[in-house]
């Protein structure tokens, strides 16, 4: 058989798909990706690592990750039952398009938000409705609620804090939107520990609402590749039975139950993270850039017509930001993670000498 022959024999859906890609660049700070910029100590990577020295490597991991599970329900304030673990919160969403994407299926996205949504939405050849943000690049609430009333039963997937925006949802506008909405609505809060409201009171009110989350940008575990979704617990029981068994090897499993132990430690790094994005933000604005966008998460969205100049300035300097304009909406605007207090202060300077020169 020829390539050619065997490639024909693939879903032509999968075949008309873009193929997700990030350029790799190397380069000395990175703040491209929103992952949280301090390492974990060695105290506790050696605590880590007594534990795989220890464990057979030959065995498969509990079938069901029971210290996991209860170490994230304490955490979040929710019963075990309630949750599913997967290898990132990209898993749980495969999963969720799994469990309740049908023939036919409406996917209603609030754009521009993260592009794994409309990924998925293609390589399922679901049919998308998309709702712009408004110009300041908040959510459109009448848009929102004009759009479910005209798509009964589809699924709503929501963003807040939203990637790459940073915009939120409050709960009066949550609320709004739940009552009206008549299918599921997939709430994705990966940055939520950084602001935004915490949806999960509402779900014992709205049996349709799950929420999706993430180690990989707070908890400071984006190499862990661990994430997990909280629902009702006759809902996330019936989502379970597609999720593929065995999904959490142990070495994630024992390291994330670990680090919810060190919480002090985890809290202390966030509110130095959000003392950063508002010293950040603060100073951004005294920059001539066209527009500074404020956000709840742990990145600063900007956008300036010198975006090519300032990008690859940026990268001389040895540091590497997100270049998001070729999202709807973002013509000419960068994101810029949140890093360490040294490297923001070192971004500060180039940022100074880059508009000092043009």
């Amino acid at each position: 058989m020829k390539t050619s022959d065997a490639l024909a024999l693939i879903n032509d859906t999968i075949l008309s798909l873009k193929a997700y890609h990030l350029e790799p660049l190397d380069v000395a700070v990175k703040l491209n990706q929103n992952e949280n910029p301090f390492d974990w100590p060695d105290t506790v990577k050696q605590e880590v690592a007594k534990f795989c020295l220890e464990r057979p490597w030959n065995r498969y991991p509990p079938f069901i990750p029971d210290k996991l599970k209860n170490a994230i329900a304490d955490y979040t304030g929710v019963s075990s039952q309630q949750i599913i673990i997967g290898n990132g919160s990209n898993e749980m969403l495969l999963v969720l398009f799994l469990a309740l994407v049908k023939r036919n299926s409406r996917i209603i996205l609030c754009k521009p938000t993260f592009t794994v949504y409309q990924m998925l939405l293609d390589g399922f050849g679901a049919q998308g409705v998309s709702i712009n943000l408004d110009n300041n690049l908040q959510f459109n609430i009448p848009g929102i609620i004009d759009t479910i009333d005209k798509n009964p039963e589809s699924i709503l997937i929501l963003c807040s804090p939203n990637n790459p925006t940073g915009s939120v949802l409050n709960e009066e506008n949550l609320r709004l939107i739940l009552k009206k909405h008549t299918g599921f609505c997939i709430l994705d809060q990966a940055y939520i520990e950084f602001g935004g409201y915490n949806a999960i009171s509402l779900i014992d009110e709205f049996p349709n609402l799950i929420i999706t989350r993430t180690f990989s940008k707070a908890l400071a575990g984006a190499g862990l590749r661990l994430g997990y979704m909280i629902g009702s617990a006759e809902i996330i029981r019936e989502i379970n039975k597609i999720k593929l068994p065995y999904n959490i090897n142990f070495f994630s499993e024992h390291v994330a139950s670990v680090l919810l132990n060190h919480q002090d430690l985890l809290d202390r790094r966030i509110r130095e993270i959000i003392s950063e994005r508002d010293k950040m933000n603060r100073f951004f604005n005294t920059m001539p850039f066209c527009a500074v966008y404020p956000g709840n998460a742990n990145f600063i969205l900007v956008r300036t017509n010198k975006k090519d100049e300032f990008f690859n300035f940026l990268c001389s300097e040895g540091f590497l930001v997100r270049d998001v304009s070729g999202y709807p909406m973002l013509e000419n605007c960068l994101r810029i993670s949140i890093g360490t207090p040294q490297e923001n202060s070192g971004l500060i300077k180039v940022v100074k000498r880059f508009f000092e020169k043009n």
